[in-house]
């Protein structure tokens, strides 16, 4: 079975010429941004927020994104095409070219696009408290760059202590997200999230999980909270666009285990999530 499909500018690439320059800034400052989405068919999810989220970001670092969205959207589903699986994760890599101090001359941005298989999970996370704290106060954390250097090693020790994935706080004490999602929690029946100045992604997932919450009736409450607080929760649960809706049944704080069970809420959203695209 074919496993990945990659694009570069537009133009598909084999597996062993799917390169870039050694000096891009990308490798060699972290300097580009990317976009994950869920696609069925040959259909990203939620494209629209997703690339109004990258050229903000865009605008933010000061890259110039070398084509409009309307061309992106038309190289995503041409990449999407060529992948034969129904369902898939489309990873959109935009480096920033060459560095001039480098080469000589500024480069021109690099479009990357992989398709590959994907299988949304259903089995609730495992969570490690990470010693790592974000700083809350930043605008990047807002975005998308490919500077994640903390989310990957905090995802590297929760690995290692056999959890899915590491939640991170901020530098006030606060929750913040997990590394490969945002998080929410349950509480009387009242639907709770971090703010964004909390140092948490401005998850495109996260925006719709608000609206529909709403939408089925619930209250959705912005709330900065400590540990202590959350482990308070009735139910806990986190979002992204390779995840949709999926609860947490543990949370790991050194040798202190916190079990948490799948409540109603959010096997509501998680079915509701489902139907919403189109898989159920």
């Amino acid at each position: 079975m074919l496993k990945t499909v990659t694009t570069i500018n537009g133009r598909f690439v084999r597996r062993g010429n799917d390169k870039i320059s050694v000096f891009d800034n990308s490798l060699l400052y972290a300097e580009g941004l990317f976009e994950t989405f869920l696609a069925i068919g040959n259909q990203a999810i939620f494209a629209e927020e997703h690339l109004r989220r990258l050229y903000k970001g865009a605008k933010i670092i000061g890259l110039k994104i070398p084509i409009p969205s309307e061309r992106l959207n038309s190289w995503m589903t041409s990449t999407l095409r060529r992948h034969p699986d129904y369902i898939k994760k489309l990873r959109l890599t935009v480096t920033s070219g060459e560095a001039a101090r480098w080469v000589g001359k500024q480069g021109r941005p690099q479009v990357i696009l992989s398709a590959s298989p994907h299988e949304l999970p259903t089995k609730p996370f495992s969570l490690y408290v990470s010693l790592y704290r974000v700083d809350q106060d930043s605008v990047f954390r807002r975005i998308k760059t490919i500077s994640y250097a903390i989310h990957a090693s905090a995802l590297k020790q929760a690995h290692a202590r056999r959890c899915d994935d590491a939640l991170l706080l901020n530098t006030n004490g606060h929750i913040a997200e997990i590394t490969t999602a945002n998080i929410f929690w349950v509480k009387k029946g009242r639907i709770y999230t971090p703010p964004i100045t909390a140092g948490c992604l401005e998850g495109v997932t996260r925006k719709f999980v608000i609206k529909e919450s709403r939408r089925l009736g619930f209250d959705v409450v912005e709330q900065n909270i400590t540990l202590e607080k959350l482990f308070q929760a009735e139910e806990v649960f986190i979002s992204s666009s390779l995840k949709l809706v999926l609860g947490v049944s543990t949370i790991r704080e050194g040798r202190r285990i916190h079990k948490l069970p799948t409540g109603f809420v959010t096997q509501l959203l998680s079915d509701h999530f489902r139907k919403l695209i189109g898989i159920d």
